[in-house]
């Protein structure tokens, strides 16, 4: 982006409140109950653990890619894809900030009108004026762009903290006892959740203070997050793999804290983790709309466009669908950066045309054989990250047996 990058002096807290504050959603939390309902409670902290070790590792290569120049997730695909690749990528960055933003405030405004009792007319549609409540708050906080969501954080995270202890010191157990065998069957959900979210990572880091910084930050993020999926792991009678609220537990008049903590909890995470996705497609934003809608403005047309979205469509179509391709395609973009910047470690002159095509010919392929197995199911076995996989080594290679038989005929 040629624009001047604002607020470069981050520490490894303020980032660290932005991507804990950004992730402690609903949705997100529910994949820990995902991950032990195919699996025991050891076996399911094993793979939390296991998984959250292999991300750091993953996502330690994905932010010192952009640290030198302070790229973001865009400029990191204009500079492997090439110039037409990275209007896929923004094109890519829009429709899972839209998707996510339909998702998040869905599950929140679900779980907010069955927690808030408020004696109106049945004619009013209280999820509709939820909705529209969280729509809004996201709007207007996301409108000074990073620096008014570092300060939203560095508020909001100690308030998530809090609730969430509480949340988790009344303590719903039982979810933890199964018969399910110990495995890591798990693994591949973990990884294709938190790698969808690790393409994004270089939009945030790129405004650390330091290299030192963005190390303590990554780590402080994945510690704290192994801690959260853990701890998720005793909610499964209070949360449900859908994403939902068990609230006949919670209308009990001796629950009326915990209720408390939740509609805090629910309301303030949606909020923060819309404004931190509005910001994230922000890059994507800025390389397809005119100049004179970059800047301050576009923050609110972003906000409020996603916001007349969901009231208008919310109930016209599953998200679901979409979700799932779009994640597929971010974990695809991840892993595909890694595999380019691992290889550009062994030459010293800049990205070819054909390595550039090689990269975005081995993302595409990846995402659409994702598309397929989704569609189709013709390989219902495997598991998406399994398919991808394969799929970007094979075009690597490929890529690279072609290149070698070109210079030996020359």
């Amino acid at each position: 982006m040629n624009h001047k990058l604002a607020d470069t002096q981050q520490s490894f807290w303020q980032l660290t409140a932005i991507q804990l504050s950004g992730w402690m959603s609903l949705p997100i939390l529910a994949t820990s109950i995902l991950v032990l309902q195919q699996n025991s409670f050891l076996g399911a902290a094993l793979t939390i653990f296991v998984g959250n070790a292999i991300l750091w590792f993953l996502r330690l290569g994905i932010i010192s890619m952009s640290h030198n120049k302070r790229q973001s997730t865009l400029d990191l695909a204009h500079e492997y894809f090439g110039k037409a690749g990275s209007y896929f990528i923004a094109s890519l960055l829009l429709i899972s900030t839209l998707v996510w933003f339909l998702i998040q405030t869905t599950a929140a405004s679900n779980a907010l009108t069955h927690l808030i009792t408020l004696n109106e007319s049945p004619k009013i549609d209280q999820f509709v004026q939820v909705c529209v409540l969280i729509g809004l708050a996201s709007t207007f906080l996301c409108m000074e762009g990073i620096v008014l969501l570092r300060r939203l954080s560095m508020i909001a995270f100690p308030i998530l903290l809090v609730t969430f202890a509480v949340i988790f010191l009344y303590n719903f157990g039982g979810s933890h006892t199964n018969q399910n065998a110990l495995s890591l069957s798990g693994l591949s959900l973990v990884l294709a959740t938190n790698l969808g979210i690790t393409a994004d990572m270089p939009t945030f880091f790129r405004h650390s203070n330091s290299w030192n910084d963005s190390i303590k930050a990554l780590t402080a993020t994945q510690v704290i997050s192994l801690i959260l999926g853990l701890a998720s792991l005793y909610l499964g009678s209070l949360i449900n793999g859908m994403f939902e609220i068990n609230q006949s537990l919670l209308l009990q008049s001796d629950h009326e804290i915990l209720r408390t903590a939740m509609i805090i909890f629910i309301f303030v995470s949606a909020v923060t983790a819309n404004v931190a996705n509005v910001y994230s497609a922000s890059v994507g934003w800025e390389i397809i709309a005119p100049k004179a809608l970059i800047g301050r403005q576009e923050y609110l047309i972003l906000g409020l466009g996603l916001t007349m979205f969901y009231i208008l469509f919310a109930n016209v179509f599953s998200p679901d669908a979409v979700l799932s391709l779009s994640d597929n395609a971010l974990v695809n973009l991840s892993l595909v950066l890694i595999f380019a910047y691992v290889l550009s470690k062994t030459q010293k002159h800049p990205h070819t045309l054909h390595q550039k095509a090689t990269y975005f010919i081995a993302w595409a392929t990846a995402t659409s054989l994702n598309a397929i197995q989704q569609l189709y199911s013709p390989f219902p076995a495997l598991s998406p990250l399994f398919v991808t996989l394969c799929s970007i080594l094979l075009v690597l290679a490929l890529s690279y047996g072609l290149s070698r038989l070109r210079k030996r005929s020359y």
